[in-house]
């Protein structure tokens, strides 16, 4: 995965990008197909499952609508041909109906095109997906045509989210992240890019059950990834010293201690949390908490977690919650295990005591067979692009950016990952395993 990452950054082009995106998502060939979702009067759902291919006719959704009249359109879809999700998009605009997305399904990839299409949006954090989707073997084509494809789709594309009333911002983060992996929306990203209209929407607990066959939704329980701090919210911008950046700060602090050994790590753990801590939805002593970062410490003794920049939001007022994503690798070096993902993090932090009084959290992506930290050199690499080139009017951007990369550099160096060697040219230096002649942070 780190190699690809480095020919992405180094060679690929935003004509690829495009094509790319506009490709077929082909991990699954179900076509669409329509669930009747009941609940109480008024509130029946309609869901539209699989991906969106060229053979899916969005009238067989006017149909279904017309007959079942569903309060709400929502959606368990990986994604397909982002034309056709358009198309779906627009229709379900003309039958003027809402749009919900809980958690415990998820729409993902060109999905995200159809959602906005609702009058009405409402999405619950983690649960609207993209990514650039790969490009099919047999989608050769001239530079020409090539050319002339990314511009009207391109335009296609803007074109329609500007008629929905959402920003460019969702097409130009899709283009960001590469087809291996997949980006959930913050709530903020959300907000601000107008893919959600919360102010107009029930709560989704009274009018939008899930659909009955879903998977129920896991929370981030102590068994499963205990120390999941995990920060997915975008940070409204703020003036240093302010609660809210404090707040932040405090969250980057956590996981640095966390990453630390497991001595340092459990002594800074025993008195950043309150005598009693709403712990996954169950309120524990201090002590209980305790002994489950040991636990998890003592099963996985090489840690570095660290927030996914930009990921944080955070509501002060005496307290403040604090919501958004970490991303981990973790080995033993005993057993030979590794481990590797993403994950949500809630936190409730008394601004007087300084201490955590609640937390719970959930992983939302888990890198099977992952044996390097590729989540945090790719952390390292985004922040180093917005520390050397970023043109923020105030350099507040590039500052933070700075410095959040100098923090990282030495977690990463603690499971054994350098960047570039003794004696090397700064254009020369690529993250690899270190040796004995690695620069070291």
């Amino acid at each position: 995965m780190l190699e690809g990452w480095r020919r992405i950054r180094k060679s690929v082009s935003f004509i690829s990008m495009l094509l790319a995106f506009a490709a077929l998502a082909q991990e699954t060939h179900a076509a669409i197909s329509y669930e009747r979702l009941d609940g109480a009067p008024g509130k029946r759902g309609l869901a539209i499952k699989g991906a969106f291919e060229i053979s899916d006719d969005p009238k067989a959704l006017v149909d279904e609508y017309k007959q079942f009249q569903p309060a709400y359109i929502t959606f368990d879809s990986p994604g397909g041909n982002v034309i056709v999700a358009i198309e779906f998009g627009r229709t379900i605009r003309a039958l003027n109906a809402r749009t919900i997305q809980l958690r415990a399904v998820e729409c993902a990839s060109a999905c995200a095109f159809a959602f906005v299409g609702g009058v009405q949006r409402f999405a619950e954090p983690g649960c609207i997906g993209v990514h650039r989707v790969s490009l099919s073997d047999d989608a050769a084509m001239d530079s020409k045509l090539a050319v002339s494809s990314v511009q009207s789709l391109t335009g296609e594309i803007i074109g329609y989210l500007t008629d929905m009333g959402v920003s460019p911002n969702l097409l130009q983060l899709s283009l960001s992240i590469d087809s291996t992996d997949i980006r959930y929306l913050t709530s903020a990203e959300m907000r601000d890019w107008n893919i959600v209209t919360p102010e107009d929407m029930p709560s989704p607990s009274s009018s939008a059950p899930p659909p009955p066959d879903a998977a129920p939704q896991v929370s981030a329980a102590p068994a499963v990834m205990p120390s999941d701090p995990s920060a997915s919210e975008e940070v409204a911008a703020s003036e240093p010293g302010d609660l809210t950046t404090e707040a932040v700060d405090f969250v980057n602090r956590y996981n640095d201690e966390w990453s630390k050994d497991s001595a340092s790590a459990l002594e800074f753990m025993k008195s950043v949390y309150a005598d009693q801590v709403s712990f996954f939805g169950t309120v524990v002593d201090k002590d209980v908490v305790l002994k489950d970062k040991a636990a998890f410490a003592q099963r996985w003794p090489e840690r570095i977690y660290s927030v996914k920049p930009g990921s944080v939001t955070a509501s002060c007022a005496g307290k403040c919650e604090m919501s958004g994503i970490v991303e981990w690798f973790a080995r033993n070096r005993d057993t030979g295990r590794t481990t590797s993902g993403m994950a949500e993090f809630s936190f409730v932090w008394n601004t007087a005591s300084l201490q955590i009084e609640s937390e719970t959290g959930k992983v939302i992506a888990t890198d099977k067979g992952a044996k390097a930290p590729d989540r945090l050199i790719q952390q390292w690499i985004g922040l180093d692009d917005i520390c050397r080139g970023s043109t923020d009017r105030y350099g507040i951007e590039t500052e933070r950016a700075c410095k959040r990369r100098e923090q990282i550099s030495p977690l990463l160096n603690r499971v054994d990952w350098c960047y570039g060697h003794e004696d090397e040219a700064g254009m020369d230096m690529q993250w690899h395993k270190c040796d004995a002649n690695s620069r070291r942070y």
